[in-house]
C-alpha cells in the first residue's frame, strides 16, 4: 500500500544530527544521522484508542552519555525527583520527540501539530509546541505524552500554557489502559498570556500512561512549553532509617502491562498497532486483517504486514508503550509467513538516539513460531516494539503479542571471578606536551586519538617509515607503556583508511578524504594487520577492529566488508602471536546496538574474541546496568553470551535531561563518585575492561589531572582508591534497596567487605546484624568508626565497610 493512497499524506525528509561520542577528536563530539519518521494508522480503523498519523521529528530530548558537555549547574526542582523535561528547543516537524496525538472516533478527527517559533509564544528558549483541534464529531484527539508509571509512586506534572484566543483545556494524568482511568486532572481557563499548570497524583496500575492536554473548543491554538515530570518523595523521611537486607534475592516475577490478540473488525491495523515510515522516495507496504485458517494462530485473525520496498527509508510495523526507565520488559508473538522470510524484531526508544533496547533476527517459515525478546528500559520517553521485514515481497502474519514487567535483582552480578586488571584502562592522548605515567593503577592503554592510525602510518602504498613523524609516535607510546610498567596491556584501535586505499577517496570522512571508506582491495588491509602485528608481537596483545563504525563517517562501507576484515585480522594476528586478542568495533549507544546484531547476524562473532562498545555516562552511572544488560542479551541471542565484553571508550559528562549543561558545574561529591560507581556497576554487569577517555581531559566532572601534567585532581585520587578497593576481589552479591541504595558485597582473600552508596543524598540505613563490621572507609582514604546503632547516613560516595 503506497502511502500517498491516505488522506493526509505527510512526507518527512529525514535528517538529525544527534552528539555520538566523545572520541572523535580530543576534546569534540561526533554527529550521528537518525530518522525522522511518520507514524501512520490507517483511515477507517476504528477503536478506542488510537495513535497519531503525523510526522514526529527526530530532536534531541535525551542523552545518551555518550559526547559529555562540559561543565555542569543542576536544574532546580524542588517538587521532587526530576525524570524528564520536554522544551522543544531542538527543531522538529509536527510531533515532539515524545509526543503524540491521540485520536478516536468516526470520522476522525482533524487536528494540528507543530513546533512554534514565533518569540511571542515561546515561554523560553528558541521553541514551543503548537495543538490546534480542528474539527471532531463522535470522538476526540489528545496531545500526550507516554510515560512508564511506577504503580504507588506519586508523580508531579509542571507546563506553561497559553492560547491563541481565550479557552479552556484539560491537564491530565491518566493511566493508558481500560478504563483509563485519571490519576490526576484539572481545567485551567487559557489566555494569551502564559501560565504554569501544576498537578500531581499516585499511579496504582501496572500499564504505562500518559500526561495529556486536551483542547476543549475547535480551531483554537494551544502552546505548550517547558514540561517537566517529577516523581515525588515521600511526605516523610523514616527517621528510624532504611533497613538494609543482608543480600539479594533471586526470585522473578513477570506482570504483564500490555497485550494484544489481533482480533477485532478492523481493516488494516489492529489496535494498538501502527505503521511507521520514512524516506524519499516512499517505502512499498500493506497491511491488513487475516482469518484465513493457518494463517491465524489464535482465536478469529492475525495482522498480516508485507514490504515490497523500503524506498529510501524503510517502514515498521509498531506497538506503542510507555516503558518505564530501568524496568525490563519481556515481549513475546508468534509470527509466519507465506515463505522463509528474515525478521527483524525490536524494543527502541522513540527518541535521540533512537536505540533499541532489545532486539532479534529471525527467520520466519510456514509454521507459527514464538518469539521473544527481553531488555531493559535506558530512557524516559515513550518508546516502541517493532517489527521489520528484510525480506521483501513476503507477507508476514503475527498474532498474540504480549508485553510482561520483569522483576528480579537488576544488579544480580554476572561473573563471581576476580576482578581482572584489564577493568582499569586509561588513553593518555597528548605524550609529546608531557611524559609523565598517571598514577592510577590502570592496566591498560587504549591507542585512538593518538596520531596512530592506518592512514598516518602507511600515507602512501607500501611506504611504511617508523622512523618518521606516525611511525615514530605509535613506537612511542609502545615503549612509554612498557617502560612504566611492563605488565601493562595496550589496546590498538585499527583502522581509518589511507585515501589512496580507500573505496571512497573523495568522500570526506571525520579523519579526512577516504578515511571511512573500506579498503578497496583487503590485501592491503591484510598487509597493514600483518605489519603491526609482526612488529609489535608481544608488545600488542588486543586488537580493537575499528572506531564507531556505526557512525557513517568513521565508517560507510559494508557489514559484509566489515566482517571479512575481522576474519582477515584475526587470521594475522594470531599469527604473529596465538594470544592477541580481537575486539569487535567499539560502537556506539545510539546506533550500535542495531549495528552490532547486524554484524553478529552476518557472523562477526565468530572472528572476535572480545565484544567491545562505547559506554559514556552522566552524573547518574547507575543507567549504565541496562545498556550494559540488553547489549548481553544481544550477545546471548547470537550465541556469544561467554565472551568477555568490554568498554573500550567512555567518561563522565552532562546529561541536559537533568541539567543545563552550558552552565553545569558538577559538586565535589559527584566528581569524586561517579567514576567509581561506574566501575562498580560495569563489573557487576558485566563489563571486564574499561578505557576512560581520556586523562588529560580538561572539563571539570572528567578531568583527572591539572594543566601541569602532573598533580592528580580529587577524581583520579577518588578513582585511584576504587582500584584499591577492586583490584583482584569478587563480587559475591549486589542488589539495589529503596531504588536508591546500592550494596555490592565483595571478597579478596580472607578478607569480606561491603562497598554502598545511596543516589539519595543524607539516606540513613540499617545495617544488617549478620553483618559483623565495625570500620568504614571513604574514598578520600579517610576511616571512622561504625556507630554503636548500626546507623550511618550514606550518599553519592561510596564507603566501604570492613571489619
Amino acid at each position: 500500500m503506497k502511502a500517498f493512497m491516505y488522506r493526509w499524506v505527510a512526507v518527512v525528509a529525514l535528517l538529525s544530527l544527534a552528539a555520538c561520542n566523545g572520541g572523535s577528536s580530543d576534546d569534540d563530539a561526533s554527529q550521528a544521522n537518525d530518522e525522522a519518521s511518520t507514524d501512520v494508522s490507517v483511515s477507517g480503523d476504528l477503536r478506542p484508542e488510537r495513535s497519531s498519523p503525523r510526522p514526529g521529528g527526530a530532536g534531541k530530548e535525551e542523552t545518551n552519555g555518550n559526547a559529555p558537555t562540559e561543565g555542569v549547574t543542576p536544574v532546580t526542582n524542588p517538587g521532587g525527583k526530576l525524570l524528564t523535561r520536554s522544551n522543544f528547543e531542538t527543531p522538529f516537524e509536527g510531533q515532539a520527540p515524545g509526543w503524540h496525538v491521540n485520536y478516536w472516533g468516526s470520522p476522525l478527527p482533524e487536528y494540528q501539530i507543530d513546533r512554534e517559533a514565533r518569540a511571542s509564544n515561546v515561554h523560553s528558549g528558541s521553541g514551543a509546541l503548537r495543538f490546534r483541534v480542528t474539527r471532531r464529531d463522535s470522538g476526540d484527539a489528545h496531545l500526550a505524552f507516554r510515560f512508564g508509571f511506577r504503580s504507588g509512586k506519586t508523580y508531579r506534572v509542571a507546563m506553561y500554557l497559553k492560547s491563541s484566543v481565550p479557552t479552556s483545556a484539560v491537564v491530565q494524568l491518566r493511566r493508558d489502559a481500560e478504563p483509563w482511568d485519571a490519576f490526576g486532572a484539572k481545567t485551567v481557563q487559557l489566555t494569551g498570556q502564559w501560565q504554569r499548570v501544576e498537578l500531581q497524583g499516585t499511579y496504582e496500575w501496572d500499564e504505562g500512561g500518559s500526561v495529556r492536554v486536551i483542547a476543549k473548543t475547535d480551531d483554537v491554538d494551544i502552546f505548550v512549553d517547558d514540561m517537566s515530570l517529577s516523581e515525588v518523595a515521600k511526605a516523610t523521611a523514616r527517621p528510624e532509617g532504611l533497613s538494609l537486607p543482608a543480600e539479594g534475592g533471586q526470585a522473578v516475577r513477570y506482570t504483564t502491562v500490555a497485550s494484544s490478540d489481533l482480533e477485532g473488525n478492523y481493516v488494516n491495523t489492529a489496535a494498538g498497532w501502527t505503521v511507521n515510515y520514512w524516506g524519499l522516495p516512499l517505502p512499498d507496504w500493506s497491511v491488513g486483517r487475516e482469518t484465513r485458517p493457518g494463517y491465524v494462530y489464535a482465536g478469529k485473525s492475525s495482522q498480516r504486514f508485507r514490504v515490497d520496498s523500503e524506498g529510501g527509508g524503510d517502514v515498521h510495523l509498531t506497538y506503542g508503550y510507555g516503558f518505564a526507565h530501568g524496568r525490563t520488559y519481556r515481549a513475546t508473538l508468534y509470527l509466519r509467513a507465506d515463505r522463509d522470510a528474515k525478521v527483524v524484531l525490536q524494543m527502541r526508544r522513540d527518541a535521540h538516539p533512537w536505540d533499541a533496547f532489545a532486539t532479534k533476527t529471525v527467520t520466519a517459515n510456514t509454521t507459527w513460531q514464538k518469539v521473544e525478546i527481553t531488555g531493559t528500559y535506558p530512557g524516559a520517553v515513550a518508546g516502541t516494539l517493532r517489527i521489520s521485514l528484510k525480506t521483501h515481497g513476503v507477507n508476514v502474519y503475527l498474532d498474540n503479542f504480549k508485553l510482561d514487567d520483569v522483576e528480579r535483582n537488576e544488579m544480580a552480578p554476572v561473573s563471581s571471578a576476580p576482578v581482572p586488571d584489564t577493568l582499569f584502562g586509561l588513553h593518555v592522548n597528548k605524550l609529546g606536551n608531557h611524559f609523565n605515567w598517571p598514577a592510577l593503577g590502570h592496566r591498560i592503554v587504549r591507542l585512538w586519538n593518538t596520531g596512530t592510525t592506518w592512514r598516518a602510518l602507511e600515507p602512501v602504498n607500501n611506504a611504511w617509515d617508523f622512523t618518521g613523524s606516525a611511525g615514530k609516535r605509535l613506537d612511542l607510546y609502545v615503549d612509554y607503556v612498557k617502560n612504566n610498567d611492563p605488565d601493562a596491556a595496550i589496546l590498538y584501535t585499527l583502522g581509518q583508511t589511507p585515501q589512496w586505499a580507500s573505496t571512497t577517496p573523495r568522500v570526506k570522512g571525520l579523519y579526512g578524504d577516504g578515511a571511512s571508506g573500506a579498503p578497496a582491495h583487503l590485501e592491503d588491509w591484510r598487509d597493514y594487520v600483518r605489519t603491526l602485528a609482526r612488529r609489535y608481537a608481544g608488545k600488542i596483545r588486543y586488537w580493537e577492529l575499528w572506531n564507531e563504525p556505526d557512525f557513517e563517517p568513521h565508517y560507510n562501507g559494508s557489514m559484509a566488508t566489515m566482517v571479512e576484515m575481522a576474519r582477515i585480522a584475526r587470521e594475522e594476528i594470531k599469527a604473529a602471536d596465538p594470544a592477541n586478542q580481537l575486539v569487535s568495533p567499539g560502537v556506539t549507544t545510539g546506533q550500535g546496538m542495531r549495528w552490532l546484531d547486524n554484524f553478529l547476524a552476518a557472523g562477526g562473532g565468530k572472528h572476535v574474541d572480545v565484544v567491545g562498545f562505547h559506554w559514556y555516562f552522566d552524573t547518574e552511572p547507575e543507567k549504565l546496568a541496562a545498556r550494559i544488560e540488553n547489549v548481553r542479551r544481544l550477545m546471548a541471542n547470537h550465541g556469544i553470551g561467554d565472551k568477555p565484553l568490554w568498554n573500550t571508550e567512555g567518561s563522565p559528562g552532562c546529561d541536559s535531561l537533568l541539567y543545563q549543561c552550558k552552565s553545569f558545574v558538577p559538586t565535589a561529591e559527584q566528581k569524586r563518585s561517579v567514576t567509581a560507581r561506574a566501575l562498580m556497576v560495569m563489573w557487576a554487569k558485566g563489563v571486564s575492561s574499561f578505557s576512560y577517555y581520556f586523562w588529560e581531559r580538561s572539563d571539570s566532572l572528567a578531568s583527572l589531572v591539572k594543566s601541569d601534567f602532573q598533580t592528580p585532581t580529587e577524581q583520579a585520587q577518588a578513582y585511584a582508591e576504587a582500584v584499591r578497593w577492586m583490584r583482584g576481589a569478587r563480587m559475591v552479591d549486589a542488589y539495589t534497596v529503596d531504588e536508591k541504595v546500592y550494596v555490592f558485597r565483595m571478597s579478596r582473600g580472607g578478607e569480606s567487605y561491603v562497598i554502598l552508596w545511596s543516589t539519595e543524598p543524607g539516606t540513613v540505613v540499617n545495617l544488617p546484624g549478620t553483618w559483623s563490621f565495625s570500620r568504614y572507609k571513604t574514598l578520600t582514604a579517610s576511616h571512622d568508626t561504625i556507630p554503636a546503632s548500626r546507623q550511618l547516613r550514606v550518599g553519592l560516595e561510596p564507603v566501604l565497610l570492613y571489619p
